[in-house]
């Protein structure tokens, strides 16, 4: 199955495809049939297309009873979380090897910038009114962070996390990936011009200060 695989598949393929990684069991063809609303002998079709790409997996579920047993379907995608940490140890090792330094601490800011950088065309910004205090243009990154897990709230002159993608159980990120987050969400409040003060405080400039794993979430503070 080569990367470029899922785009080759058909709108109908995709559907069915979706269906069956959503569902927390194996599904028959009637199932999914009933599901999508479409023709039980059509949805073969697209399982058979899917198995042969390799999305999808077939097996049977021996019922004692007469006759052959029903097909059911899954997919072959892996566990999420699995997944998620897998990635969450290439990150401690990436820590682990920077190390704690001044120069660490400069060089984990420095990626989130590139990193954001590198997003840039991924990230939503709304216009703030005019006008705004700084705590009020922060909160123009409600909706980027909101799309990226972190469940953002403002509280008052503070952004609060309430949620953060990367913490698993007792698992949380070390304290470099936070300093990687802060490097992002400073280079995207520069890029969309939300660190420039209102116009009677020319010159003026501020920056995003995270603070992580405190009480209620992460806190994200406008500073001078």
């Amino acid at each position: 199955m080569g990367l470029s695989a899922r785009a080759e598949l058909t709108v109908a393929q995709r559907r069915v495809l979706e269906l069956i990684e959503s569902a927390h069991h194996p599904m028959t063809a009637a199932e999914v049939a009933s599901a999508l609303g479409l023709h039980h002998n059509t949805v073969r079709e697209h399982l058979d297309a899917l198995i042969e790409a390799g999305f999808v997996e077939v097996s049977t579920n021996p019922t004692g009873r007469r006759g052959r047993p029903a097909l059911h379907y899954a997919s072959t995608a892996p566990d999420p979380a699995e997944v998620l940490d897998s990635y969450l140890t290439l990150l401690d090792a990436i820590s682990e090897t920077l190390g704690t330094s001044p120069q660490a601490q400069k060089l984990a800011l420095d990626i989130g910038r590139r990193w954001a950088q590198l997003m840039s065309s991924a990230q939503r910004i709304e216009e703030p009114a005019e006008g705004a205090s700084p705590a009020e243009r922060a909160t123009s990154l409600l909706p980027g962070l909101s799309l990226m897990g972190f469940a953002p709230v403002a509280q008052g002159e503070t952004l609060v996390l309430k949620s953060c993608p990367l913490i698993t159980g007792s698992r949380v990120p070390r304290p470099l990936v936070c300093l990687m987050h802060e490097g992002y969400l400073n280079e995207v409040y520069e890029r969309a011009g939300l660190h420039r003060s209102p116009a009677n405080d020319v010159g003026a400039r501020t920056r995003l200060r995270l603070t992580p794993l405190l009480g209620d979430g992460c806190h994200i503070t406008v500073e001078s």
